[in-house]
């Protein structure tokens, strides 16, 4: 069995992991690469593509899942070998670990590094905002209201409603009666924030992925207090 593994920043804690792990329908889409979860029966169907090499690497394979402090693990079972996901959430980071077991793949030492530093950010990234918006957002993934947000929280809200509604396109906007603020979001690229106020309006071109905005992105937008959000096709 071949492996390679990767290591990203990580401050959230165990409970948000287990939190976002433990829904690998959600988690698994936002990840750098194709990949999805269904549910057949029983079963719990994992399918992943990656085409950024010479050589595509596909797998599909029944899932098995499981935690165990600071350990989680995604096993993959298919027809074609045994593709495992681990992840180790250390102090202050996260170490991924892609490991397979695919006869005649091509180049699958380059594909599982990929691969296991693609789904650690991805879960790094989408802990760490599930941690610090879950227990903020009152209301459903669409239709919710945040009390004492900031600028630095926008970062984590797109991440937020990206793993809960499962929607790669989407438009979020936050109003608090005096202040509004549009965000655009589409194929995982948050383009652009639009902000109004009663001194004017304004619009900050981001051009980054889900995973890689932060608060600096919105530094320009002074939005603070209790907003409605919204999200919508």
């Amino acid at each position: 069995m071949e492996s390679r593994t990767a290591e990203v920043p990580f401050s959230a804690g165990w409970e948000a992991l287990v939190g976002v792990a433990s829904r690998p329908e959600g988690v698994f889409p936002t990840f750098p690469y194709e990949a999805k979860v269904v549910r057949m029966g029983e079963k719990v169907i994992a399918r992943l593509s990656v085409r950024k090499f010479l050589f595509k690497f596909e797998f599909e394979g029944v899932l098995e899942f499981t935690f165990n402090e600071p350990h989680v693990t995604y096993v993959m079972k298919g027809s074609r070998g045994l593709l495992i996901l681990s992840f180790a959430a250390l102090e202050g980071k996260l170490v991924a670990r892609a490991s397979a077991d695919v006869p005649g793949e091509r180049m699958l030492g380059k594909k599982l590094a990929y691969l296991a530093e693609g789904a650690g950010l991805s879960l790094a990234k989408m802990a760490e905002s599930h941690g610090i918006i879950a227990a903020r957002a009152f209301g459903s993934p669409r239709d919710f209201i945040i009390r004492n947000f900031e600028p630095s929280l926008l970062a984590h809200v797109v991440r937020y409603v990206r793993l809960n509604t499962g929607m790669k396109s989407f438009t979020l906007t936050g109003e608090n009666g005096s202040e509004r603020f549009t965000v655009k979001v589409k194929d995982g690229i948050v383009e652009k924030v639009e902000y109004e106020s009663s001194s004017g309006s304004s619009i900050i071109e981001v051009g980054r992925s889900i995973l890689e905005v932060d608060g600096r992105d919105f530094a320009g937008i002074d939005t603070r207090g209790e907003y409605v959000m919204k999200v919508r096709d």
